[in-house]
């Protein structure tokens, strides 16, 4: 097999000891270099002679013998219309590279370069919730973003599901690899193919880990120039379980990202989530002037960053 640029990140994915860090150390090298994995010698003598920081990088990590299966697990990503989108590609986000040097994607790439906004909330959202948030997802649709979700029940799911049937795209962030996408009922009469994203950070073969769902939060929000929160408990309920809305929430706050936060009194039974992260610093949003709040205060962000 050719060295092409996909197989070259695959194929550093794929070994045991290279994680997210030192892929984004490979792609900092490169780039500073300017070069391609097409230009890099394919033998360890002449790699370490030419460019000797990858050497020490590479030096007793990449196995001969693993070729073969690696190989064969690349070729098998066409098979599932998996792509693979990696620093230097064009549709790469040049700010994740610390995140997520290497994504796995199924859909319309050129999604991930779209004005995005994100929405999250609990899983056991209220009637009202459900409503807000489909309403919410549509009017944004309609000024031209892009809504990304985590794709779980509840909220996640209400959001893409409003997106799409406002005739706008929407981009799933998976918490397992992403040869086991499954397609809820509810979005089988949609076109996949063009306007859903369907993203995922880890080994396309892996299932979901609760750490998994902790780091997928943060490509939610890396993915989008605002977050919005419609319903969240508490950071902690009383049995000590951390809340992802909360989190996710706290990661955009953390990522300098705008965050709209429900007023919780449009609610009948006012999240405790809510008010918590408006008292950290999340704007406070109602349903009726939302989409304009939103719009105005990430483009505001923008433009002063």
């Amino acid at each position: 097999m050719s060295l092409d640029s996909g197989y070259f990140w695959f194929r550093l994915f794929k070994t045991q000891g290279i994680g997210p860090k030192l892929l984004g150390s490979i792609a900092k090298i490169l780039e500073a270099k300017n070069l391609n994995p097409e230009m890099l010698p394919r033998n360890q003598s002449d790699l370490s002679a030419q460019f000797p920081e990858l050497a020490k990088i590479l030096t007793g990590k990449i196995r001969a013998e693993d070729r073969e299966k690696v190989s064969t697990a690349y070729d098998q990503l066409t098979d599932y219309g998996i792509n693979i989108i990696y620093p230097g590609h064009p549709y790469f986000p040049p700010h994740l590279l610390e995140i997520a040097p290497v994504l796995f994607v199924k859909g319309q790439q050129k999604r991930l370069m779209s004005d995005s906004v994100t929405i999250v909330g609990a899983r056991d959202v209220s009637d009202n919730g459900v409503q807000i948030t489909r309403n919410l997802s549509g009017e944004l649709v309609d000024e031209g973003i892009n809504i990304v979700s985590g794709y779980a029940e509840g909220v996640d799911a209400e959001a893409h599901l409003g997106a799409l049937a406002a005739g706008g795209t929407t981009t799933l962030v998976l918490s397992n690899g992403i040869k086991h996408l499954h397609q809820k009922s509810a979005f089988k009469k949609f076109n996949w193919d063009r306007d859903v994203l369907t993203v995922s950070q880890f080994d396309p073969d892996t299932k979901r880990h609760l750490w998994y769902a902790l780091a997928r939060n943060q490509l939610v929000c890396a993915l989008s120039k605002a977050v919005v929160v419609i319903e969240s408990g508490p950071e902690r309920d009383a049995h000590g379980k951390m809340s992802g809305t909360f989190y996710t929430a706290k990661t955009a706050l953390d990522m300098n990202l705008p965050l709209f936060v429900l007023n919780p009194n449009c609610l009948d039974n006012p999240p405790k989530g809510n008010a918590d992260l408006i008292a950290l610093g999340g704007y406070s949003f109602n349903p009726i002037d939302g989409v304009r709040e939103i719009v105005a205060g990430y483009t505001t962000k923008t433009d002063t960053t």
